[in-house]
């Protein structure tokens, strides 16, 4: 027999008689998994899977249609396979349909950005469930990307994150061996309300209080003052204006960017000095360093090995 390639069809359902086409009879029990999954892969690439794979996997593996094709495959006949195979199909798209609403850890959310705090996450600061120096602030009119409908924005109003890997979206308490969070028990209160299967719980948490530096640092007198002076001094909204001045003077303005990076910079380490704020937790005081804020702006600050501090392009 002719062996065929499954296809989708128009109406985006599962072609069950290309499917078995397959002629699975055949097959043994790690074949049967491997094109199962090529099946679900298919989906996916064809947007009849909106959710993370490893959540309908999770709710498949639960079923007697599963166990029946796996389980027992190598105790059934030819005949009976294809049917095993049928009920598998038919069984993965039922999932695909009505998605069981428990989170299955899969990491998903995880993986496209770390938690905003919220008010009520300070008790998890300050009991220690979560380290000072795992989080930062986002500072009013920073750039930052929504996780409800995947486009940038601007900040009215700051906020407090959980850190992300360098060089990923990925928050810093997943592990990636496993896709499991290593303070589940103790997660913030936006993992809780996230759910890949249904955001708008994790939506109207956005109308609740958020975390703010004041929340944290009010009640230190001459620690917020000094975090005020910051603000007023280097607001991200000066190092924004100077590198559109930048981009219209076609480089003629460099040295108001290069004098807003140095002050910026000696207002940190002074900060830092007077204040003996450990270098882990000066994001979280005072934002991201204008230096590092350069990358969004296309620039990056390179030192020469005698402490000569460049900016250049960032090819």
């Amino acid at each position: 027999m002719e062996k065929q390639e499954y296809t989708m069809s128009d109406s985006n359902e599962i072609s069950l008689e290309d499917a078995s086409a397959f002629y699975p009879a055949e097959w043994d029990e790690k074949t049967v998994r491997e094109k199962w999954i090529e099946v679900l892969k298919s989906m996916m690439e064809e947007g009849v899977i909106l959710v993370p794979m490893k959540r309908i996997l999770y709710q498949v593996e639960q079923t007697p249609e599963y166990r029946d094709a796996l389980q027992l495959w190598s105790r059934i006949d030819g005949q009976a396979r294809i049917i095993a195979w049928k009920n598998l199909l038919e069984c993965s798209m039922r999932a695909v349909k009505e998605i069981l609403p428990v989170c299955v850890q899969c990491g998903e959310c995880c993986r496209k950005g770390s938690p905003t705090l919220m008010l009520d996450d300070l008790e998890l600061l300050r009991q220690g469930k979560i380290g000072w120096d795992r989080i930062y602030t986002l500072r009013r009119g920073e750039p930052v990307r929504s996780p409800f409908k995947e486009k940038l924005f601007f900040l009215l109003d700051e906020r407090i994150k959980v850190r992300e890997k360098v060089g990923t979206q990925e928050c810093v308490f997943l592990d990636a061996g496993d896709d499991l969070c290593s303070v589940y028990s103790d997660r913030p209160l936006q993992c809780r309300a996230q759910a890949c299967w249904d955001p708008k719980h994790a939506e109207q948490l956005t109308e609740q209080p958020y975390l703010t530096r004041q929340d944290i640092f009010g009640g230190v007198e001459l620690l917020w003052d000094m975090i005020v002076e910051h603000e007023r001094r280097c607001a991200f909204e000066k190092l924004n204006a100077a590198f559109k001045q930048l981009e219209e003077t076609r480089g003629e303005s460099i040295n108001e960017i290069l004098e807003l990076l140095a002050y910026e910079e000696h207002f940190r380490q002074f900060l830092a000095q007077q204040m003996r704020i450990p270098e882990g937790m000066l994001e979280l005081v005072l934002g991201r360093s204008f230096a590092d804020l350069a990358g969004l702006f296309g620039f990056r600050v390179e030192v020469s090995p005698d402490g000569t501090k460049c900016l250049v392009l960032d090819r």
